[in-house]
């Protein structure tokens, strides 16, 4: 797949992340987006410190314990435009984003597989410091495909904290706001165990990922005796490696990803009027037969509206994708070539 992306442009070295009237979380700064790709890099375990005004974190000094490794977020199914998924470490995490809220709806890897029965909320937009939310979940799954697993808790997610961040190569975000998210559940398969999972997310103004964080896991025990943490880690994400398709007006069309297989199916295409009022037309050749489709998202990939799929020979075509009772502002073009996508963005007047 190539990927054509609009970067962040960053000194090489020493900077500031300004983030000095950093407000909120908003969905079309710091949703999840399809064809993002985030590099993290593990690192030693940092202590988050104490929530409030005016922190500052001083993480410059954390020394590398694993290569850089990858975040890549898609969308595992062209049907389902709101189901997305973030790979890492071989295991896919799918979120469903409606709206404002982005949804945990489950996750699997060679070993394991869950489904959320109950939905987890991740977060709301916008979510500013003191804004909390908290949420039941629920999930059945597999392990070693033949043993029943459930799972069942609760998540609460707080901008705790804002402050000062100093990151390593001399990178500073002069005001970062601090999401504290703790999930505490119960897991029960062969055995029941209970567990925290407690993480801290650090943002910077601009950027749509997180710079840094911080996790622990314990272990909870029952009675008097006191609980075990199982694992803890710091992740340090290099603002310079996060690949992010923050919108720019007008919206460049080079600036968003395409599928070589797609590309070379839909090819000579025109969308006009860009801006557009009422309908766009799109016009297009094919070189082979496909069956063709269109929707209309929004920066954080929700669909508004979608045109009835075609099987379509080889040769020159032209579809209305009717945009009348939309809102002004910037939307994405998705366009549906078999089981491939591509995608275009246009202005709405």
């Amino acid at each position: 797949m190539k990927h054509i992306f609009l970067f962040i442009t960053l000194c090489t070295t020493s900077f500031s992340l300004q983030a000095t009237n950093f407000h909120a979380l908003s969905a079309s700064r710091n949703a999840y987006r399809a064809a993002d790709q985030i590099t993290k890099q593990q690192v030693e375990y940092k202590e988050p410190g104490t929530a409030g005004l005016g922190k500052v974190w001083d993480f410059s000094t954390v020394q590398p314990i694993n290569e850089a490794y990858t975040l890549d977020y898609f969308i595992p199914d062209s049907t389902d435009m709101l189901r997305l998924c973030g790979m890492e470490h071989n295991t896919r995490y799918y979120y469903r984003q409606q709206a404002d809220s982005v949804w945990g709806v489950g996750y699997e890897n060679n070993t394991t597989t869950m489904e959320y029965t109950r939905p987890e909320l991740r977060m709301r937009f916008p979510f500013a410091y003191g804004d909390t939310l908290r949420s039941d979940f629920e999930g059945v799954g597999q392990y070693g495909h033949f043993m029943a697993l459930n799972v069942k808790g609760t998540t609460r997610v707080e901008a705790d904290a804002s402050g000062e961040l100093r990151l390593p190569q001399n990178e500073t975000v002069k005001k970062a706001l601090r999401v504290h998210t703790l999930r505490h559940y119960t897991q029960t398969g062969k055995d029941s165990v209970e567990m925290t999972l407690d993480t801290y997310s650090w943002y910077a103004a601009g950027i749509r990922y997180p710079v840094f964080e911080s996790i622990r896991t314990t272990i909870n025990k029952k009675g008097n005796s006191s609980d075990t943490t199982l694992f803890t880690t710091s992740f340090y994400y290099p603002p310079e490696k996060q690949v992010s398709q923050i919108e720019t007006e007008p919206i460049p069309l080079d600036s968003l990803y395409e599928d070589e297989g797609a590309a070379g199916v839909f090819t000579e295409a025109t969308l006009y009027p860009n801006p557009v009022v009422s309908n766009l037309v799109i016009k297009y050749k094919l070189t082979r037969q496909a069956n063709i489709w269109f929707s209309v998202h929004n920066s954080m990939g929700v669909q508004f509206s979608s045109t009835s799929p075609e099987a379509l020979e080889a040769g020159e075509h032209r579809t209305i994708v009717p945009m009348g009772s939309l809102n002004h502002g910037a939307y994405l073009i998705y366009v549906h070539v078999d089981d491939m996508l591509l995608r275009r963005g246009v202005m709405k007047k």
